[in-house]
């Protein structure tokens, strides 16, 4: 007789989460969804896994810190579609906004081990930003290199989800995914980068895909209300 209870206990923890989610952020997920292929239960489910509705989480990541640090020092030449020169760019908008030094052999130079000047410090400080998720979905910041906004963007709401649902609209491009159908394939390109991915997590889209049948849920009596 345990096991019931416990399911029913999961559950209700569940609701209580996607309820937070739902009474803070949907005005935000809604707008964001106005102009896109994005449901809104996709994208509140999404926010309830990723951050459980904690606009301010942010996750270091240090395998991807690791290769983006290879990167700069100039011992790869790309990252995913991300050159030595991109990243470059995008170091020299927040460390020297002028831009008359920053070339990637000097931003190579600042990589090398033992380099301990001020600036050489604040290079790997951005770099660890670039390599940690943020916000609500969690998107890391090396997906502003060659968009507009910076990292801390990232922590505003408004900003947060109409990246997210671009980010989606990418992966659905590149791999000929539905964004109002084909709601499993978008969870794993969220977590692995392709919709034939293996999570971390073994649970994760059976979990989103519950949380978005919750949302929706949320959602319907509460736009019956504003029609009336």
């Amino acid at each position: 007789m345990g096991a019931p209870a416990s399911a029913s206990a999961g559950l209700e923890a569940e609701r209580r989460l996607v309820q937070r989610v739902f009474a803070h952020w949907h005005e935000f997920i809604r707008e964001a969804c106005h102009f896109s292929s994005v449901p809104p239960e996709f994208l509140g489910a999404l926010t309830a896994g990723e951050s459980g509705g904690n606009a301010a989480t942010v996750r270091f990541e240090p395998a991807v810190y690791a290769h983006l640090r290879a990167l700069a020092a100039g011992q790869s030449a790309h990252y995913g579609g991300i050159s030595g020169r991109l990243l470059c760019q995008e170091l020299g908008k927040t460390l020297e906004p002028e831009g008359s030094r920053f070339e990637e052999g000097f931003l190579n130079s600042l990589f090398r081990a033992g380099e301990t000047s001020e600036l050489a410090r604040r290079a790997d400080e951005a770099v660890r930003r670039l390599a940690s998720s943020w916000g609500l979905t969690q998107i890391m910041g090396l997906h502003l290199i060659g968009r507009q906004g910076s990292v801390p963007d990232l922590l505003e709401a408004r900003f947060h989800y109409h990246l997210a649902d671009q980010l989606l609209a990418e992966f659905a491009a590149s791999y000929q995914l539905d964004l109002g159908r084909e709601f499993a394939e978008m969870f794993r390109c969220w977590n692995t980068g392709t919709p034939v991915g293996r999570t971390a997590d073994p649970a994760y889209v059976t979990d989103g895909l519950m949380r978005m049948e919750i949302y929706r849920s949320l959602m319907a009596p509460a736009e019956a209300q504003k029609n009336n």
